[in-house]
């Protein structure tokens, strides 16, 4: 059975910033999380970055900021596996508190941007290629730096990285976290907190309208515009996000799966999987397993 590794890097018994030089054969590390932020930034490699639901290539200049426990993994193509010389991964990796100047994030408006930034972190940013070069010269000058200044340059990555434009979320439903609504009115944060606790049973629109002391349609446009977002959307997202872990762990069936999460029916259950991840169920096991596979070959 698979199970998502829940990664100590122990930040808080030193400097809150860590950053690491990578000179890997292929990556090793299978799906894992961490309470601590991440930057990876890929020099040399070409592979499959996993972000939460999504899977994607990755190759040289992939640039990447991970949030606080979104699990995520990086498997090298198969030709890392055959002990070709000329084949390597280089990467450069940032990890850096989640407690780190967090009280000027919440109290200062200069850092406003930052607070947002490590709020979309929560999906996954990826920083376009064609774009952000400072940025990266910026990551790479910070391998040269230690104590405060190294401080001082992490800072300064994030403020270059919260200014960008050039970005896209890799996780496009916000599934798992309600951050971004933190100033919201109560009864969208009492509207989350229910259809969290509920989305995995059958659930009416007329159900959920009424925890908020709403009627329907008055309920469907408070919605969309708080969130962006239909609340059919918002349930189903929160769907796919739970059977994508049950996937992983490969304890059901695609069919037991589909019920688990509150699907009705397994065509609906097959339609949202791929509208969301791209992926329909089988693909989504399936190059997950892989990365497995590929581990226990080079055990």
């Amino acid at each position: 059975m698979n199970r998502i590794m829940h990664e100590n890097l122990n930040l808080d018994t030193g400097s809150p910033v860590k950053i690491k030089w990578c000179d890997y054969d292929y990556f090793k590390f299978p799906l894992h999380f961490h309470d601590e932020y991440e930057i990876v930034y890929i020099i040399k490699s070409t592979g499959t970055r996993f972000v939460g639901n999504s899977i994607e290539p990755y190759s040289e200049g992939d640039l990447v900021l991970l949030g606080s426990s979104v699990p995520h993994m990086y498997r090298s193509d198969p030709e890392y596996y055959k002990n070709c010389p000329d084949l390597r991964v280089h990467a450069v990796t940032i990890q850096f508190s989640k407690e780190f100047f967090s009280h000027g994030i919440s109290q200062y408006p200069e850092l406003n941007k930052i607070k947002n930034l490590l709020i979309r972190a929560k999906r996954g940013v990826y920083f376009h290629k064609q774009f952000n070069q400072s940025l990266r010269n910026h990551i790479l000058r910070a391998l040269k730096l230690k104590g405060f200044p190294l401080l001082l340059e992490c800072l300064h990555i994030l403020s270059l990285m919260s200014n960008s434009q050039h970005y896209t979320l890799l996780n496009q439903e916000d599934s798992e976290s309600t951050s971004e609504f933190i100033e919201a009115d109560t009864r969208l944060v009492k509207v989350l907190s229910f259809i969290k606790r509920e989305y995995n049973r059958q659930l009416t629109l007329k159900e959920i309208a009424g925890v908020a002391g709403m009627n329907q349609s008055a309920f469907c446009r408070f919605f969309h515009e708080k969130t962006g977002k239909t609340c059919t959307r918002y349930i189903n997202s929160l769907r796919i996000s739970y059977a994508c872990k049950l996937l992983q762990e490969k304890r059901l069936s695609i069919t037991e799966i589909c019920y688990e999460c509150g699907f009705n029916n397994i065509s609906n259950f097959n339609r949202q999987f791929k509208e969301i991840t791209k992926y329909s169920p089988t693909e989504y096991m399936n190059e997950f397993n892989r990365s497995s596979l590929l581990d226990h070959r080079n055990q």
